[in-house]
């Protein structure tokens, strides 16, 4: 994609670098607004890390996160209809404006159409992944048509009878391919993380490798628990129980020594990671103590800026060496 339009500008803000809970997105989160753009903002971004182990599932992993990077259809459709209240208004009005922001969706399904066809048996995904394209090659040309709709201001002269023609079918497919991507996440974050406990149980304690997974682990569980959190109130004492774990594996990756061989010199020893999830488990307090003060409007933000630390975490360990 060539340019961001303002829905993927904000979208970016909020997930660009988040895994889900799991593979590159480390954990997929899945969005809480995918079914529902009325409910809890979604924590989303970049799903799982990276592995050659799997070369469908990675590629699955590329390509979902290639979705959620510019591509929030929750927040889309939310968008959408704060931005266009006269289209379904009593007596038709004319149209002085139209937005519908949202690029259209050729590079992911690129990228999905790519995993699909590796040979490689990975039935687990395999038919999610099928329904997720299908939604998305419903939904893109209509976020195409829309798109144009907008720039050349066709509404001015049809005075908004097409945005009521086409309104139904987008919000639809819209809706649709929330949901999809939705489902997807969950597989995918199932995939990445039987991949990634599985890998935890082969490795030595006392390694860069074994204790960068584990906390990895651990983020993931916390996402989870967040996520519990957002909807449901009575959940939030799970995520101090999240965080006393992940505070633990934490700490213990800060405790291994530098290499001094290393290139970056932080890379082994994952400075960096350690840092950047140290600022997620603030960002957690935070969260947690305005959930429980039922500040809706302070929620909202700092689960914005709960899944921006979410997405750190990610960005820095995909760049941290084994």
């Amino acid at each position: 994609m060539t340019f961001m339009s303002r829905s993927s500008r904000a979208t970016a803000t909020r997930l660009c670098v988040y895994l889900s809970l799991g593979a590159v997105t480390l954990s997929l989160i899945v969005s809480l607004s995918a079914c529902n753009p009325d409910i809890a903002p979604k924590l989303a971004g970049l799903v799982v890390p990276e592995k050659q182990e799997s070369e469908k599932l990675n590629a699955y992993v590329i390509a979902y996160n290639k979705l959620l990077q510019w591509h929030d259809f929750g927040h889309i459709l939310k968008d959408y209809r704060r931005s266009n209240p006269k289209i379904n208004a009593k007596g038709n009005p004319p149209l002085d404006r139209y937005s519908a922001s949202g690029n259209d969706v050729d590079a992911p399904l690129q990228a999905f159409e790519r995993a699909m066809a590796i040979s490689e048996s990975l039935p687990e995904l395999n038919e999610v992944a099928k329904s997720l394209n299908a939604a998305l090659e419903t939904v893109n040309p209509l976020l195409k048509e829309a798109d144009t709709y907008e720039k050349t201001k066709e509404y001015l002269s049809d005075k908004g009878v097409k945005a009521r023609a086409m309104d139904d079918r987008f919000v639809a497919a819209l809706i649709a391919a929330g949901k999809a991507t939705s489902a997807f996440g969950t597989a995918l974050s199932q995939q990445t993380l039987k991949r990634d406990e599985a890998e935890l149980a082969s490795l030595t304690p006392g390694t860069v490798r074994f204790h960068k997974l584990r906390v990895s682990l651990q983020v993931r569980k916390l996402a989870a628990a967040v996520k519990g959190g957002l909807s449901d109130k009575e959940q939030v004492a799970a995520i101090a129980v999240s965080l006393q774990a992940l505070g633990l594996a934490n700490a213990e990756l800060g405790t291994l020594k530098r290499d001094p061989k290393a290139k970056p010199a932080w890379d082994p020893v994952c400075e960096m990671y350690k840092s950047s999830v140290d600022s997620l488990m603030g960002a957690t307090r935070t969260l947690v103590g305005l959930i429980e003060a039922d500040d809706r409007p302070a929620t909202d933000s700092a689960a914005i800026a709960w899944s921006n630390a979410r997405n750190e975490t990610v960005k820095v360990s995909n760049q941290c060496g084994h």
